[in-house]
């Protein structure tokens, strides 16, 4: 029903409503001049009783004030009314400006901003807001484009090498060994893939809204280190925490359980064997610094952002130890969306004597009592 209404123009009501106000505000005036030439009137006569009659002098002076009135009163509104078009049209002529800009960006030309004047008034401000969200929608929409290329792309590798590991093993006939292997072969892909999109669905839930509980950090990476135990082993590294048992974090147990697994996992797979992955936390007022260690090569400094894209592996001989989400490069981007999520960050050090240190900051809340 709104779409159909007439448009109208912004300086046109504005017009209108300053002539009324002026009309009105003449009306009053006139009343006022009015009234005190009548008191002024009644006054003298009570001053002078015996001076005759002062009919004919206040008759004299209201129909002068009348008739100036009348004169004045249509000139001062349409002067009033003029002025006030001339000036809502300059005005509004920067508004149009701005929606017409608007009006030509879509999701293909996210580029465009709006036009920002070196007045800096109001319009100004509210013209830079919106670029800064134009701005963010802009890296938004280009990484949920990057991230959609990166997924078919991981997804068509396996399926390419499933295809033509069945292709080529049709041309003759073969063995039922050879059969196995070729199904042994095609099991690995087919892991992979579950992999992958099981890593895809926890980043997706990553970035929804956690269901929040009170938990320890202890508690936390103990779940962790159960989880990554038989990973541990398997590469000779050795897993140490030392969390006092009065740190607690708000946070959902299951996402936050995960995002540490993945940093955890990460820094196994980065350190030498017989190396050590140790666990630490620092509590402040507001936030609990959990820290986890490694002994491997530690993390360029041009690096520490990247490595939190999702597909992005770590160059480390050992980035692919342990086959699950390390070798997908999601790992860390699931912990970042993850704890981020909780109103945290990461951030990434280097360790004294070699190695890195990954800090994960999450909200802190008081044990109950």
């Amino acid at each position: 029903m709104t779409a159909n209404r007439p448009r109208r123009s912004l300086s046109t009501s504005l017009a209108r409503w300053v002539g009324l106000t002026t009309a009105f505000s003449l009306t009053v005036f006139a009343g006022a001049a009015a009234a005190v030439l009548q008191f002024a009137e009644e006054r003298e006569a009570r001053e002078a009783p015996h001076s005759g009659p002062a009919i004919e002098p206040f008759d004299e002076a209201l129909e002068e004030v009348g008739t100036a009135m009348l004169v004045a009163a249509p000139i001062g509104i349409l002067l009033a009314i003029v002025s006030a078009q001339w000036l809502t049209r300059r005005a509004v002529a920067r508004v149009v400006d701005v929606s017409a800009k608007a009006t030509r960006m879509t999701a293909e030309q996210l580029s465009e901003r709006l036009p920002v004047s070196p007045r800096g008034d109001e319009l100004d401000a509210l013209a830079v807001a919106l670029n800064g969200l134009f701005a963010r929608l802009e890296d938004g929409v280009a990484l949920q484009r990057q991230f959609a290329a990166d997924a078919s792309h991981e997804l068509r590798s396996p399926l390419a090498v499933l295809s033509s590991t069945l292709e080529v093993a049709r041309r003759r006939p073969r063995s039922s060994e050879e059969w196995e292997a070729v199904a042994d072969g095609a099991l690995r892909e087919v892991q992979h893939m579950t992999r992958l999109v099981e890593s895809l669905l926890q980043l997706a839930r990553a970035g929804t809204l956690p269901r929040t509980t009170p938990i320890t950090a202890r508690a936390l990476v103990e779940a962790v280190f159960a989880r990554l135990a038989a990973l541990a082993a398997s590469t000779r590294i050795q897993l140490k925490s030392d969390i006092p048992d009065d740190i607690a974090v708000q946070v959902d147990c299951e996402l936050v359980t995960v995002a540490l697994g993945n940093i955890v996992a990460n820094a196994i797979a980065h350190s030498p064997p017989g190396g050590s992955v140790r666990v630490g936390a620092i509590a402040e007022a507001e936030y609990v610094h959990i820290r986890v260690s490694d002994e491997g090569p530690g993390v360029p400094p041009g690096e520490r952002e990247r490595i939190f894209h999702p597909f992005v592996r770590g160059a480390a001989a050992t980035a692919d130890r342990g086959g699950s989400r390390i070798g997908l490069g999601l790992g860390l981007a699931i912990a970042r969306r993850v704890v981020e999520g909780h109103h945290g960050h990461i951030l990434v050090e280097d360790r004294p004597g070699g190695g890195a240190v990954f800090s994960v900051n999450l909200p802190r809340v008081a044990l109950p009592t």
